[in-house]
């Protein structure tokens, strides 16, 4: 049965939910005229000399006006998001969700004023939640225009679909780079060499405590089980756009 477009706001995880619901807010008052976003964008040296700190925050909610690009980024943003957010590795996890979510913000801004001339991360932000979902769910089978695609390949994908449209390479790079960069640490290094560089620390399950559920050993503070692995081709595939 198909869900009202209420039942479908109301099903999303709350950080999909509240993010998207911001980035959308944004984009209207900006394309109304209501804000400039001249003062939302990131700007090193107002930052710094004219302590506008606020620009560290709300540069992650401007994605231009309304456009084909932007509905681009706001379906990958709701789909991947939640996709990710929902995840084994994340659901009922929320001190791990926010941590991660916490070093995605962290390092783009690094990136960001490294490299200049960066005065927007929300794309960026973006596609770092899609490389990460397609690095934790790769063989998930994907499909655009009648191609077959695997989901560790989605990501490069979309990036191509993104310039074609009029979307930004750099920015999509960024999030790429930025997701690898959180992967590597958290799921390869650990296995691999046996360092654990992106331990949730402990102070933030006082505040993101996890939501009790059956086998969720996380309040306890022990080491849950590790989450079974994905079969490829396992279900249905799942098609650009579809819900």
């Amino acid at each position: 049965m198909a869900q009202s477009p209420e039942e479908w706001y109301k099903s999303l995880p709350p950080f999909t939910k509240v993010y998207g619901t911001a980035v959308f807010a944004t984009t209207a008052a900006i394309s109304f005229g209501l804000i400039d976003p001249r003062y939302l964008i990131l700007d090193t040296d107002a930052v710094f000399r004219h302590f506008e700190i606020w620009r560290l925050v709300t540069c992650f909610f401007v994605f231009g006006k309304f456009s084909m690009s932007f509905l681009f980024q706001m379906f990958i943003l709701v789909r991947y998001c939640s996709l990710l957010e929902k995840h084994n590795s994340f659901d009922n996890r929320t001190a791990d969700f926010a941590y991660f979510v916490f070093f995605e913000v962290i390092c783009l801004l690094v990136l960001g004023m490294l490299v200049g001339g960066v005065p927007i991360l929300g794309p960026s932000f973006v596609f770092a939640f899609l490389y990460v979902w397609s690095k934790r769910d790769p063989m998930v089978p994907m499909s655009m225009f009648g191609f077959l695609f695997q989901s560790f390949h989605w990501p490069w994908v979309l990036l191509a679909f993104s310039v074609l449209i009029g979307g930004s390479i750099v920015l999509d790079l960024f999030g790429i780079a930025v997701g690898h960069f959180f992967y590597f640490l958290k799921d390869i290094l650990p296995v691999q060499y046996g360092y654990n560089l992106l331990k949730t620390p402990s102070f933030l399950f006082s505040y993101f405590p996890s939501r009790a559920t059956v086998g969720n050993n996380f309040a306890t503070g022990t080491t849950p089980a590790a989450p079974p692995r994905f079969t490829a081709f396992q279900g249905r595939g799942m098609q650009l756009g579809a819900r």
